[in-house]
């Protein structure tokens, strides 16, 4: 199995970075079509899906993600790095 760990440093607060995940990845038909679950526990955004399951943490400037892929996960871990990248990219300073 394999992993993917990232850290993001952005220029926005968490309620804003909660705002723009809720509004812009979340609702991403793509991203609702492999979640088969995602929740807010505070900071804490935890997700599993058909790839894997994990979380995307935020404090206040910075992104924090760990997910663990299963075998199916794992074929797809550089189309998932590179859809985060293209993502999150968008709240760096």
């Amino acid at each position: 199995m394999s992993s993917i760990k990232k850290k993001f440093e952005t220029k926005y607060t968490v309620d804003e970075m909660k705002h723009f995940i809720n509004t812009n990845i979340l609702t991403n038909s793509v991203i609702k079509s492999v979640l088969d679950t995602a929740h807010w526990n505070g900071n804490e955004l935890f997700a599993s899906s058909k790839l894997g399951k994990g979380y995307i943490r935020l404090s206040d400037y910075l992104i924090e993600i760990d997910i663990e892929l299963n075998m199916f996960g794992s074929f797809a871990k550089k189309t998932l790095e590179s859809t985060l990248d293209d993502k999150f990219k968008q709240l760096k300073p």
